[in-house]
């Protein structure tokens, strides 16, 4: 009986055992390696285990009516802050500061305002810009930035207690947490006469740009009706009564009802 000869050479299961064992003691090798240490985006991680904290530099939040240096006021709590209309129909607070011994190349500044009534965020801004010089040595300012207010959430506060919080990461070891609890008194009375009418008329008959859920949201304690007298204009628009506004004015968002600068629905990154 012939038996089929013998054949020793290539065998493709002893190959791919072959590259199985190889693929082991390759994770194996991997394994008994230590991983570096994951870095954390957080404010104050150095990637050095150094703690970020003021650690020699000083701080100074502010406000201001304009985004110079040259208004800038510091803030403390209770203090007045007013709603400011922006170009483009939205609405904000200035915001600025000062520090001293802290590297002004791009510093990372993070705000919030808070509705002190219920602790919602009403507005926000993140920036990242060189500061400048402010004349006194060792100290660089950073001028007004529009913490911009949402657009149905300002009636709410205006007059209200706002709660402002600042981060500020200067990337090189100081950092600060400040926070202030400020009362938005009223529209800028420097605004222009016309964008003041607007947003108060937009607060008083609750146009849908201000209340887009009709004002469920807002707390019960809100001031949005509240405007004080000194910012209703001659004709006593902040009222909104009938011998006030005619039939075309009342309106949802009808273009008599709002200003150009008004009815542009802004959001909160171009709004100023």
């Amino acid at each position: 009986m012939l038996h089929p000869p013998t054949v020793t050479g290539y065998n493709p299961h002893d190959a791919m055992n072959a590259r199985y064992g190889s693929l082991v003691a390759l994770s194996l090798l991997f394994a008994g390696c230590p991983q570096p240490p994951a870095t954390a985006d957080v404010p104050g991680d150095q990637g050095d285990g150094a703690v970020c904290a003021a650690n020699g530099a000083s701080l100074t939040v502010g406000t201001g009516s304009s985004s110079t240096l040259a208004t800038f006021r510091p803030l403390s709590d209770g203090d007045d802050v007013y709603l400011v209309p922006g170009p483009q129909g939205g609405q904000h607070v200035w915001i600025g500061l000062r520090a001293r011994n802290v590297d002004p190349t791009q510093p990372r500044v993070e705000m919030r305002a808070y509705r002190v009534s219920d602790g919602q965020v009403i507005g926000s801004l993140r920036v990242r810009l060189r500061m400048i010089e402010t004349g006194e040595a060792g100290v660089w300012g950073l001028p007004g930035q529009t913490l911009i207010l949402d657009d149905d959430q300002y009636c709410s506060v205006l007059p209200g207690d706002l709660r402002i919080t600042l981060d500020f990461n200067d990337a090189a070891g100081h950092c600060f947490h400040v926070e202030r609890r400020v009362r938005l008194a009223a529209i800028d009375p420097g605004a222009l006469e016309i964008d003041r009418e607007a947003r108060i008329r937009c607060c008083t008959q609750r146009l849908r740009r201000c209340f887009p859920d009709a004002g469920v949201s807002a707390p019960s304690d809100a001031g949005m009706s509240d405007v004080s007298a000194s910012d209703a204009s001659a004709s006593d628009v902040s009222d909104a009564s009938a011998s006030d506004v005619s039939a075309s004015d009342v309106s949802d968002a009808s273009a008599s009802d709002v200003s150009a600068s008004d009815v542009s629905d802004a959001s909160a990154s171009d709004a100023d």
